[in-house]
């Protein structure tokens, strides 16, 4: 076959959503041309390009060149402009190219090349056979590699007209050349270990020490890492489920259905763990008693209303519980000064003006009465965190 037959039967990509493209669409507005008019001047301007700018640079050619290519009647400079607008043509340090122009048509001229080049190489061993040389490398001197698949010049990716089409090729791509980094788990090292590995070996260990409580089963994460599942009687899904009612007591007296709709007991089981295996708070007392003084801050809480927010504000929640800080005011920001949870009970206490004397026998007992309930109620609802 002829190089000139060939040529005709050259094809590129024409892509169905090229007439629905916006920027087809401002490609119109900007030309006056309407939608058939402008998807077949395109089609023009790449067949064009692919006989005389084939590896998609037109930096050589003109705005009037152009014109003449795809019969546009109109002033040629304006043409020009609107296809650099609407990004179908794209400025270099050198000049003007065709965007994107190895996913339009130099596949097909690259195809071309490496066709030849196979050709090339085919006649060269059969050369070399004819002359009883088998048994020497059927290549011929000098032969190029094939291309890595980009044209000269040409960016890798230049605002694509429809990017979804190319996306289970790209796919295969990044799972071929393993882009995602995650190394080959059957891969072993030749290597010795050295000085790093042994540390790292080591921190590793120590690291997993602190997690004997922590569950090896479930979903794979999204580095395939198992997540873990906790268990009810987990002690960390027990703090999850704890600090979710004290967020529920407070919802009841904001008078609000939830303070944490979307709350996942499973995360938040994972986010007190870390809070005492990597942050080193083991003591599980103190966390109960800040997430039982939490409600009583006008500030906090309205701002801590998760597990992992409670982590993050730890020092600062703890700071502030043991400055003796609580609300600021008695009516508080939703409060309506009806007091939270275990807050202490305000006691009226009598002035004696001289003539009122001192509370009667009955009058005493039954304070004292009323402090000894509520301390055995705080002792009897930490022993009951405890003991889950």
């Amino acid at each position: 076959m002829k190089e000139s037959v060939e040529a005709s039967r050259l094809w590129i990509k024409s892509y169905q959503a090229t007439d629905r493209d916006p920027i087809t669409n401002r490609f119109c507005r900007a030309t006056g041309l309407d939608t058939p008019s402008a998807v077949g001047t395109l089609h023009m301007l790449w067949w064009w390009v692919l006989d005389w700018a084939q590896d998609g640079d037109i930096s050589k050619f003109n705005a009037i060149d152009i014109a003449d290519a795809v019969k546009f009647q109109g002033d040629p400079n304006m043409l020009f402009k609107a296809l650099i607008d609407a990004g179908y043509v794209v400025q270099t340090q050198t000049g003007h190219e065709i965007a994107n122009w190895y996913k339009i048509g130099g596949q097909i001229i690259e195809s071309k090349k490496k066709d030849a080049d196979r050709k090339a190489d085919a006649r060269e061993k059969k050369r070399l056979k004819k002359e009883g040389l088998s048994d020497v490398q059927g290549t011929s001197t000098g032969h190029p590699a094939d291309s890595s698949g980009k044209s000269k010049g040409v960016p890798s990716e230049v605002r694509s007209i429809d990017k979804d089409l190319d996306l289970d090729k790209e796919l295969d791509i990044n799972k071929d050349l393993n882009i995602n980094g995650d190394a080959d788990p059957n891969q072993k090292s030749d290597q010795e270990p050295n000085q790093n590995t042994e540390t790292k070996s080591k921190q590793t260990a120590d690291e997993s020490k602190a997690t004997d409580e922590m569950p090896t089963s479930g979903k794979n994460g999204s580095k395939g890492r198992q997540k873990p599942v906790y268990e009810p009687d987990s002690p960390y899904m027990k703090m999850a489920v704890y600090f979710k009612s004290k967020l529920d007591e407070l919802a009841k007296v904001l008078e609000v259905d939830n303070l944490a709709p979307k709350a996942n007991m499973q995360t938040w089981a994972d986010d007190f763990r870390k809070l005492v295996e990597l942050d080193k708070q083991s003591d599980k007392r103190l966390i109960m008693d800040v997430m039982d003084w939490l409600p009583k801050h006008d500030f906090w809480r309205k701002n801590v209303l998760s597990a992992s927010t409670f982590r993050d504000k730890w020092t600062t929640l703890l700071v502030e519980m043991r400055s003796g800080k609580t609300s600021t005011s008695n009516k508080g920001s939703g409060g309506g000064g009806r007091g939270y949870g275990n807050q202490k009970q305000v006691i009226p206490i009598s002035q004696d003006d001289g003539t009122a004397g001192t509370p009667s026998t009955s009058e005493f007992e039954a304070m004292m009465k009323k402090a000894a309930d509520l301390k055995a109620s705080k002792l009897q609802e930490k022993e009951a965190f405890n003991n889950r």
